[in-house]
């Protein structure tokens, strides 16, 4: 398993995982969050690895299916992305003009606000 790909399939089941199956929820987690092989797997859940193999590909198709239609994984990356560099441009603001009480006050406000956020 790829980090990158584990990383991609761990992003998109925190938003689509409720809308899977739950025999496939609990193979996904097994398998990503667990680190469990699909030897490992197909005993405890007493089924073939290749059935285990099957349920995780039917399990990424349906997420990256859901988030083609809905976007929202893509969105809060996005979304994440630009509230940092928000937050850089108005750190290097604030550095530069330190001098500036009442702007301080506000910048300090506007950094506050940034951080309250929940990405």
């Amino acid at each position: 398993m790829l980090l990158e790909n584990a990383s991609k399939m761990n992003l998109l089941y925190d938003f689509y995982g409720g809308l899977l199956k739950k025999g496939q929820r609990d193979v996904f987690r097994m398998y990503y969050a667990e680190d469990l092989s699909l030897a490992e797997i197909a005993a405890d859940i007493r089924i073939s690895r290749q059935g285990v193999h099957d349920a995780l590909k039917r399990s990424a198709a349906a997420l990256e299916s859901y988030e083609r239609a809905l976007g929202l994984a893509e969105k809060y990356a996005r979304a994440e992305r630009t509230v940092a560099l928000a937050g850089a441009a108005l750190d290097r603001l604030a550095a530069e003009r330190a001098q500036d009480a009442e702007l301080a006050n506000s910048l300090r406000d506007i950094r506050a606000l940034l951080d309250s956020l929940e990405l």
